[in-house]
């Protein structure tokens, strides 16, 4: 082993660096774990979560691929059961003396939190690579705040916060320089998705950069510190082995009141005092050796400036370019800082860079409104004091010096929670705020003594500036995607920002383009970044990306854009995708009509804007492209995407404008697909090039038409609808639709109306910040009412000939969308008739004749159904025929009858159970077995490949035509009543328990059991999770709601009985046992009547006060508690517009999980009944508790009332 000075030696002085670095186009988390982390550590320990995970898969995947470190060393990549175990692993791994890192993100820190207090103390180096990311608090989101790093300020971690990636990446090779020279562990933050997942041009530094500044692991180094030195003597390996096997030791004491707080004050001057220095000096050395100087803080245009804002993360780069905008166009003296040191945070250069200053805007991503300012002002308004009470005297050494008169004046803002989007009218907001020009929205101002504001809400609190500039650099183009989840937008987003960057590239090589460095220069800058949400597939999804002739610094979701990629053909059916395009700007819409017909599908309230505005409106038949290069259809979905890509540069004019000839621009995006599609196959990179220059060659323009063209825009057909809302004599088995008991007033936080107001009244980034939106909670079921027809490609059909009701589809279809049912022949045609017979002469004939048309018509469908090998006739053309033999009935009530049944799943022919036995046995029983598909459908195919060989389902294109057909049949089945036991066979839905098994499937011909769960959510098409959910709910329902129903019968006869001779039973106790009747009354003025004590004093002290409890009373105590519950049990409606059944009998809990997210997020609730979310790891445990509370609830109100009354009623069994 070599003996290395302490510093290391810096090789240039001035002038061009020996390490500028080489670009390359990438995100955050690559160029943080990928191509900096996997190449200077021994080993990664991490668990996945959002949005660091990434991280972790990129260093997973160099590990795979058996790249080795700078240093020629091989390293392991460890996966754990949870993020408290990574850290854990990732502290030992690291004390052992091996470089380590740890990726992780919001609730993995404060999962883990207990192990960072304690690795400090045991010397351990590692580096903990963070994308921050809010943490759970009313609800669950996955995107940035720094929450979560906020929660372990206190850990004694070194901590440092990178404005962009190319900071991230630097850092974690300083920080690391310095946790090794410390000996104390740190962090590295990056915000997360905003930074971690956006898509630039960076410097990935040269593998003797990381050997020089770094040095091996194993070197032995001159020990930096007195206390070292105490500890190692005068030298010690660079990265100390604290656990040893040649010289062992035990650390991770126990101590008792005479040790701990030794170590905990000794950790003050021994090891923490130094870390600034150290951080001064490797960010001084890393300076010399790229060019790239951060330092403690990053001050940006605060020389001149009277109001800096001060700020962490990704944020300080859209503050940039505010201050630029408002010096050029307001002339303002404002500027910004940058913290890039936390902890130990820098009291001395924070009041060196604000002195002088009269408005300092500290802007945070938390939210702390227990404590008397956020986390970052906190430490501000501290190191001020300091400075202050330095003027009166020498209070604290190394801090300036701030008078009284001079301290600036100190505005907290919040901002971007959750990655709530951070405009540049938010920043401009701020500045007008603090040098008195504006007022919040509650109409104070900083001259009424408020210096709180928050930003981007509907909020009494809020402040934003009239002036709404995009920020974006002259000559940028702004493209927007709009696509659905699955459909691979991201992929085309992301292929599009590198192909773009490839491009760059060239020109700059072609044109021998340098920078002030002597690097390649860069001639395009690209910043591309997805709006990642937390719906799976199926959901709405959008993509930004921005390419400049300098830097892009702003991030937020675009509304400034001169291109608009729609990947999604029905995206006017739920959003205005022209939003915020330039004059003149160009729309590249998925269809694969003629573009006379793809003007029909732009609502008429657009045209007359894309007229006046001279849109460009383009069509692309991305679709069929993809399906003639590949006939998989998953690839199909994904693959469309790439005819996107080529779009945009056949209407572009980019290549043009760089000289970029067709053959070199195939040449660069091979290149690219290479990368990302040669490990599934040459025949998959083909194909996606195939698309991608079809794609191109065969985009068309839409001329614009004239306003008052005919509306297609809907993409929907016309269905058949009932006559009238009311249900015919059929019965009706939709939920709600019969009127429900009276029920109850409910509080306004469980009411569907109030969920809607706020979360489906299309509000958006508009809505408010409500008492309703702090507490975190969705109106049950909301998702029965979704529709998936935007996310569907194709639907499946069914063909009513070839089913045999094996139910395979039924039990395995994840999203509700298969409602099925049997009836009898005469139940569906007395149904259509009273609903779809217009004409009252015309529906009385046909009803008056069903009789006759039902017993004519089973004898042909029992023949055909005994002739397998013959295609058995419809039942719609023997009713027509039927029909049209009568004269009396007329010739449009005729078609009208028709019209419904052709729309419907008339299955018999070879459903034996439900037709053939059945009218075997016994004529006029057989039934008819239908299987709808209802707009829930995501358009899977799972239950086509359940049904197998059978055929008696097929995926369709979903047209017009096809959702018209399943939407008038889904309206028909809501006037159905539910399906009657004898047609499902053994079991038995008043005793599901005692059922066979083979037959249990039958319980989902039930809506009451097949409604169990309302679907409608963001759950991947396809999900398995989803079908198991929904086989655990169906059957919960299916067992327990006819117990409910024979409890809430019992209550009530009980209750009736006890109100007849209660009253003289107690009488009768009364004068023969007075012991029996007093205790009887004690009891129910205790449990019923809430007039119990902690104890048999206090329990008659306070009946005494109360006075005497009448017989009367006492039964009409009980008699009113048992009705409630029958009522609870029976009658109850639990959710808003669904069935008056009785209460829900069950609730979940949930771990965080891929559940959670689906079923969970605004504006769709799969859940009809109680759902509580919480952590990774407590799903069972709230479980548990929440069982516990539901009997001891049940113990009160049923339990005890229903036995108290047996007893006085004389029946000795108890209940």
């Amino acid at each position: 082993m070599t003996i290395v000075p302490n510093e290391q030696a810096s090789s240039a002085k001035t002038g061009i660096p020996p390490y500028p670095g080489k670009r390359i186009t990438t995100n955050g988390n690559q160029l943080v774990a990928y191509y900096t982390e996997a190449r200077i550590t021994d080993g990664g320990i991490f668990y996945p979560i959002t949005p660091s995970t990434e991280m972790g898969e990129m260093y997973q995947q160099s590990y795979a691929e058996g790249q080795l470190s700078v240093f020629g060393e091989p390293k392991i990549a460890i996966e754990c059961e949870g993020e408290h175990a990574a850290q854990g692993g990732a502290i030992a791994y690291s004390v052992t003396g091996k470089r380590t890192v740890n990726f992780t993100s919001g609730q993995g820190i404060v999962y883990g939190v207990e192990q960072y207090y304690h690795a400090p103390g045991k010397l351990s180096t590692m580096v903990l690579e963070v994308a921050a990311r809010a943490l759970t608090k009313h609800a669950l989101n996955v995107h940035c705040g720094h929450d979560d790093i906020y929660g372990a300020l206190d850990t004694g971690w070194i901590m440092l916060f990178a404005r962009d990636a190319q900071q991230a990446a630097d850092q974690a090779v300083i920080l690391r320089r310095v946790t090794e020279l410390a000996l104390t562990p740190g962090m590295n933050i990056q915000d997360g998705f905003l930074t971690s997942h956006l898509e630039r041009s960076f410097l990935v530094r040269e593998s003797d950069l990381l050997r020089e500044f770094l040095g091996r692991s194993d070197d032995i180094i001159e020990c930096p510190t007195e206390a070292q030195k105490t500890l190692f003597g005068p030298n010690r390996r660079r990265v100390p082995r604290v656990m040893d096997l040649k010289s062992p030791a035990l650390i991770g004491p126990v101590q008792n009141q005479e040790h701990y707080m030794n170590g905990v004050a000794a950790r003050r001057n021994c090891f923490v005092e130094p870390i600034l220095q150290f951080l001064k000096e490797a960010y001084e050395d890393w300076g010399k050796q790229t060019g790239c100087y951060y330092g403690l803080l990053t001050e940006y245009m605060c020389e001149d400036a009277d109001t800096v804002f001060v700020s962490l993360g990704s944020a300080a780069e859209n503050i940039e370019a505010a201050v630029d905008h408002l010096r050029e166009t307001r002339g303002a003296g404002v500027g910004s800082i940058h913290v890039n040191v936390l902890r130990p945070f820098p009291e001395a250069e924070v009041i060196r860079a604000i002195t002088g200053k009269k408005n300092v805007i500290i802007l945070e991503r938390t939210d702390e409104p227990m404590a008397g300012d956020n986390p970052l002002a906190r430490d501000i308004r501290t190191a001020l004091t300091k400075a202050m009470e330095n003027s009166s005297g020498k209070a604290h050494a190394g801090i300036g010096t701030i008078a009284p008169e001079n301290m600036p004046r100190i505005f907290s803002g919040i901002y971007g929670l959750g990655s709530r989007d951070f405009r540049p009218e938010a920043v401009l907001g701020c500045y007008e705020y603090a040098t008195g020009q504006s007022k919040r929205t509650d109409g104070r101002g900083a001259e009424d003594g408020e210096s709180f504001f928050t930003l981007g809400i509907d909020h009494p609190y809020e402040v934003r500036s009239e002036d709404t500039p995009s920020l974006l650099p002259d000559n940028a183009i702004a493209v927007r995607l709009h696509s659905i989840g699955g459909w691979g937008m991201i992929t085309t987003g992301k292929n599009l920002a590198e192909v773009i960057g490839e491009i760059g590239v060239f020109v700059a090589e072609r044109g021998d383009v340098k920078d002030e460095y002597g690097r390649r220069g860069e001639v395009v800058h690209i910043s591309a970044n997805p709006k990642y949400g937390s719906e799976k597939k199926g959901a709405p999804t959008a993509y930004f990306l921005v390419v400049a002739p300098e830097r892009i610094r702003v991030n937020c979701d675009l509304r400034h854009v001169n291109v608009v990629l729609c990947c999604d053909p029905k995206a006017f059916t739920h959003l205005n995708p022209l939003e915020g395009l330039a004059d003149g700007g160009a729309f590249i819409w998925e269809s694969d009509e003629t573009p006379e017909k793809a003007w029909l599908r732009i609502p008429p309230k657009y045209r007359q804007e894309i007229i006046d505005r001279d849109l460009k409106i383009f069509i692309l038949p991305g679709f069929e492209i993809a399906k003639e290069a590949t006939e998989r259809p998953e690839l199909q979905l994904r693959m469309q995407g790439n005819a996107f890509l080529g779009g945009f540069f056949g209407v572009s004019t980019f290549l043009e404008d760089y000289d970029i000839e067709g053959e070199l621009f195939e040449k660069i995006v091979r290149a690219q697909y290479v990368k990302k599609f040669s490990r599934f196959g040459d025949d998959v990179v083909e194909a996606n090039m195939k698309v991608m220059v079809n794609g191109r060659d065969r985009v068309q323009p839409v001329p614009h038409g004239t306003v008052e063209a005919a509306d297609l825009s809907s993409m929907r057909g016309e269905a058949l609808l009932p006559a009238a809302e009311a249900c015919g004599s059929g019965g009706c088995g939709k939920e709600g639709c019969a009127p429900a008991p009276e029920q109850a007033e409910r509080s306004p936080l469980h009411k569907t109306e109030t969920f809607d107001a706020e979360f489906r009244a299309g509000l958006g980034y508009d809505q408010p910040a409500s008492p309703y939106s702090a507490v975190g909670i969705m109106a049950a079921a909301t998702g029965m009412t979704a529709s998936k027809y935007g996310a569907r490609r194709e639907t499946p059909i069914f063909i009513q000939e070839n089913c045999t009701q094996c139910m395979a589809c039924i039990t395995a279809c994840p999203d509700t969308a298969l409602p099925n049912s049997a009836h009898d022949v005469s139940t569906i045609l007395e149904t259509a008739a009273n609903n779809y017979v217009t004409d009252e002469g015309g529906r009385k004939a046909i009803i008056e004749a069903l009789s006759n048309i039902d017993e004519t018509i089973r004898v042909k469908m029992f023949e055909a159904a005994k002739a397998k090998d013959e295609e058995a006739p419809t039942v719609v053309a023997l009713v027509q025929a039927e029909l049209e033999a009568r004269e009396e009935i007329p010739g449009e009530s005729r078609n009208e009858m028709v019209a419904i049944l052709e729309n419907l799943p008339l299955a018999y022919s070879k459903v034996n159970a439900i037709f053939r036995s059945k009218e075997k046995k016994e004529t006029g029983e057989g039934g008819i077995f239908s299987i709808f598909v209802s707009d829930l459908c995501k358009g899977c195919g799972e239950c086509v490949t359940e049904c197998g060989d059978h055929d008696a389902l097929r995926m369709v294109d979903d047209g017009e035509e096809v959702n018209a057909q399943i939407t008038s049949a889904t309206k028909f089945l809501d006037l159905l009543p539910d399906t009657p036991q004898k047609y499902l066979g053994n079991y038995d839905s008043e005793n599901a328990f005692d059922s066979k098994p083979a037959t249990l499937r039958n319980h989902l011909m039930q809506r009451r059991n097949y409604d169990s769960l309302a679907s409608g959510d963001g759950a991947c098409a396809g999900c398995g999770e989803k079908s198991v959910l929904h086989g655990l709910a169906s059957v919960t329902e299916a067992f327990m709601r006819p117990l409910y129903h024979r409890k809430a019968e019992r209550l009530t006869e009980k209750a009736a009985q006890l109100e007849k001779e209660g009253e003289a039973g107690l009488a009768k106790w009364r004068s023969e046992d007075e012991e029996a009747h007093e205790i009887f009354s004690r009891c129910v003025s205790h449990v019923i009547m809430g007039l119990g004590g902690d104890s048999d004093e206090d329990t008659r002290a306070r009946l005494q006060e109360y006075g005497e409890i009448t017989d009367e009373e006492l039964v009409r105590a009980l008699v009113a508690v048992m009705r409630q519950e029958a009522f609870n049990h029976r009658e109850l409606q639990p959710v808003d517009g669904r069935l008056a059944n009785g209460m829900s009998v069950m609730a979940m809990g949930a771990h965080t999980g891929c559940n959670t997210v689906y079923g969970s997020t605004p504006p769709n609730n799969p859940h009809p009944y109680p759902w509580m979310n919480s952590l990774f790891q407590d799903g069972t445990t709230i479980s548990w508790l929440f069982g516990e509370s539901f009997m001891l609830d049940n113990a009160r109100h049923s339990i005890v009332p229903e036995r108290l009354a047996d007893r006085l009623l004389g029946d000795e069994k108890l209940s």
